[in-house]
């Protein structure tokens, strides 16, 4: 039932001038490869997902303490491996030695960088997890420069990769070294005149928000700064229709095999990129 009633809120807002001149498409983006489908972050799950036809992907990225780019989420390994250690104080052997809960190995990100090489025009999210980094570790590590270097020496033609964070500095330091790349400010707030301001005052020409604290006013606004927005999290089927009808240019989800399919079945009219 809540499916249809926001199937119809969409719907009607196609009626308001404003959504008349928008395009009916939207890029549709694996959440760490699609981590409601598989492991997240692993060769596997990257492997379905490009399968399924998806072309988009967000991932993390973190460094490890003789210097290797590794794909890890969370500051530790604890729920996806059970080891309550820092990807940040294990060596490359180390991390190659680590059995995931579902039995899959670690990604480093040459290997998915490799994976990906036969894919023109992919959309690439890398969301580089310096949070918690001193600026010491930060700097001294080369972590950005690494990432950078890495990302846009493998990208193939036609493709989009582009560098996010919670983290404005190393999106300072790759926009200021790097100035062909593209960055990404990330908020758990919503789109809104603070969030758009400091993706403005540190040169991103995108950010990624939280769709259930954004309104179409202000995705209307961002859009007249010229930022590009990726709404999420995307775990039902309800979240793409919403974030479309709010003007979204990309949607964030865990099941992008799953609502591709959806999309197909029900609204053949939203091209999904």
């Amino acid at each position: 039932m809540k499916s249809i009633k926001l199937f119809f809120i969409a719907v009607l807002s196609i009626v308001s001038t404003t959504v008349f001149a928008q395009k009916s498409e939207i890029i549709l983006l694996a959440h760490r490869g699609g981590c409601g489908e598989g492991m997240e972050n692993v060769e596997s799950t990257f492997k379905k997902s490009l399968t399924a036809g998806i072309r988009a992907f967000e991932i993390d990225v973190r460094i490890s303490k003789d210097g290797k780019i590794v794909l890890q989420h969370d500051n530790t390994l604890k729920r996806t491996a059970g080891i309550d250690k820092h990807v940040e104080d294990m060596t490359e052997k180390e991390l190659r030695e680590v059995t995931l809960k579902d039995g899959s190995k670690l990604l480093f990100f040459d290997e998915l960088l490799k994976l990906l090489k036969d894919y023109p025009g992919l959309f690439l999210e890398i969301e580089m997890k310096s949070s918690k980094y001193s600026d010491e570790f930060l700097y001294g590590s080369g972590y950005s420069d690494k990432v950078a270097k890495m990302a846009l020496k493998a990208k193939p033609a036609e493709s989009t990769y582009v560098f996010t964070s919670f983290d404005t500095r190393p999106l300072r330091y790759i926009k200021e070294h790097y100035p062909q790349s593209e960055t990404g400010l990330i908020t758990g707030a919503g789109v809104n005149h603070e969030t758009i301001a400091i993706a403005l005052a540190i040169g991103a020409k995108r950010m990624a928000a939280h769709i259930d604290k954004t309104s179409r006013a202000d995705m209307d606004r961002a859009h007249r700064k010229g930022l590009l927005v990726n709404l999420w999290p995307g775990k039902s089927d309800d979240s793409l229709l919403r974030a479309w009808a709010l003007g979204a240019d990309i949607h964030c989800t865990d099941y992008p095999s799953h609502m591709l399919d959806y999309a197909k079945k029900t609204c053949p009219w939203l091209t999904i990129k």
